[in-house]
C-alpha cells in the first residue's frame, strides 16, 4: 500500500509553556523519521522555539520547516497562522509583539483591530471549537484572509471522528472554506503523555488525580505514523496539508540583523569611524602615551573586526553605552567583552589591556 504524503501544520513545542511536552529538536527529528513532507512549529503567540527547530531541521535533513504560531482571539476563536515568506514572518512577529504588549506579562490579547494590516504573506488555519462554526461577529476572519484561510480537521480518536468530519465538511461548504488535516501536536511521541498530563495539572494548579477532564482523554496529540494517518483521515485532507506546505517558502536563513545607519556619520565608512573612535579612546585612556603592547593589540583587533565585518556591531554597542552614560544610567560590558582592547578604548568595558592578557577571539566567538 502506498503511504500518503503529509505535512504537520499545527505543532506545539515545550516553548508553549505548560502545554507542549517535547523539545523542538525532538519534534523535528521525529518528523524526519516518520517521513513527513514538512513540519510547522506553531507555539502559542511565540517564536521562541523556531531557532532550535531551524538548527535541528538543517542537521536532520527535514524536507521543510514551516514557521508559524497558534493564536487565540479574545472571542475564543483559535487560529494557526503560518508565514509563507519573509514578509509574512515580519507581519506575524509584529502581531505577536503587539499582542504581548497589550496584556500583562505571560499573557496576550488579540482582537479584530490587530489584524487590520491583513497579515500579508501569511495563511491561516481556523481550529474550530465544538460548535464547528463562526459566529457572525467572527466573520471578519474569513474576510481578512479570504483565499488564505482553511479549516483544521483534527481527528484524535475520541469517538466522535465521524460526526466531527461530517459537521466540518458541512461547515466548509457553508463558509466556502477548504479543509485540511492537522494533528494538534503537543508531543513528539505518545510516551510523553505522562509529562503532558503533568504540565497540564501544573498549569491548572491541581494534582493529576484531581485534573479529571482537564487532561486530554488519550495520547493522540503526538506525531503519528503515516500508516495511522492514512486510516484516520480522508486522502484529500492529507493531500491538502502538503499543498499548503508547498506554499511556504520562508527560512530563517533569509534574515540577518540589520544594524542602524544612524550610528555612522555621513561620508565615512564603518571601518574608518570605528578606528576614529578607538583612537580617540586610546588617547583619552592614556593621555601620556599609548603603550606599544596596547597599540599592537588594538591593531590586531581592528583587523579581525574588519575581516569579519563586525564594525557595525561594535558601533551599535558603543552608541547604546554612550546614550546610557548621557542619561546617567549605570552600564558596563561584562563577561567575554572584557577580553577586548577596542571595547576598553570605546568605554564599553573597564578592564585595562595594559595590565591584563586579552584574547579578543574568545569574545568574538
Amino acid at each position: 500500500m502506498t503511504l500518503p504524503r503529509y505535512a504537520e501544520l499545527h505543532a506545539l513545542s515545550n516553548f508553549t509553556f505548560l502545554r507542549g511536552a517535547s523539545h523542538p529538536e525532538e519534534l523535528v527529528e521525529t518528523a524526519v523519521a516518520l517521513g513527513y513532507e514538512a513540519l510547522a512549529i506553531t507555539d502559542e503567540c511565540s517564536m521562541s522555539g523556531v531557532v532550535r527547530a531551524h538548527m535541528a531541521a538543517k542537521d536532520c535533513g527535514l524536507r521543510k520547516l514551516i514557521i508559524g504560531s497558534e493564536l487565540r482571539l479574545r472571542s475564543g476563536r483559535k487560529l494557526v497562522v503560518l508565514a509563507k515568506n519573509k514578509t509574512g514572518y515580519a507581519a506575524l512577529c509584529r502581531l505577536i509583539t503587539a499582542a504581548r504588549r497589550a496584556a500583562d506579562k505571560g499573557h496576550y490579547e488579540l482582537t479584530r483591530p490587530a489584524f487590520e494590516e491583513g497579515l500579508p504573506g501569511c495563511v491561516a488555519i481556523w481550529v474550530p471549537d465544538e460548535q464547528y462554526t463562526l459566529d457572525v461577529e467572527d466573520h471578519w476572519i474569513r474576510e481578512t484572509f479570504r483565499d488564505r484561510l482553511w479549516i483544521a480537521v483534527e481527528l484524535l480518536a475520541d469517538g466522535r471522528q465521524r460526526e466531527q468530519l461530517t459537521r466540518l465538511r458541512e461547515t466548509g461548504k457553508r463558509l466556502h472554506l477548504p479543509l485540511v488535516a492537522c494533528g494538534d501536536v503537543h508531543m513528539h511521541r505518545r510516551s510523553r503523555r505522562v509529562l503532558q498530563d503533568s504540565v497540564t495539572a501544573i498549569r491548572e494548579r491541581v494534582s493529576i488525580d484531581q485534573a479529571g477532564y482537564l487532561l486530554y482523554p488519550n495520547g493522540e496529540r503526538h506525531l503519528r505514523p503515516l500508516e495511522i494517518l492514512q486510516r484516520v483521515y480522508p486522502a484529500d485532507l492529507l493531500a491538502e496539508s502538503v499543498q499548503i506546505a508547498e506554499l511556504m517558502n520562508f527560512s530563517l536563513d533569509e534574515i540577518r540583523y540589520e544594524y542602524p545607519d544612524e550610528i555612522v556619520p555621513d561620508g565615512i565608512s564603518t571601518t574608518a569611524y570605528l578606528r576614529q573612535l578607538t583612537e580617540e579612546g586610546m588617547r583619552r585612556r592614556w593621555p601620556c602615551g599609548v603603550p606599544d603592547k596596547v597599540i599592537r593589540l588594538v591593531e590586531h583587533e581592528l583587523q579581525l573586526i574588519s575581516d569579519l565585518e563586525y564594525e557595525a556591531y561594535f558601533l551599535t554597542v558603543y552608541d547604546i553605552v554612550a546614550f546610557a552614560r548621557s542619561r546617567g544610567i549605570l552600564c558596563q560590558g561584562r563577561g567575554s567583552a572584557a577580553n577586548s582592547a577596542v571595547c576598553f578604548c570605546l568605554g564599553i568595558t573597564e578592564v585595562d589591556p595594559e595590565r591584563m592578557e586579552m584574547l579578543v577571539e574568545r569574545f568574538i566567538s
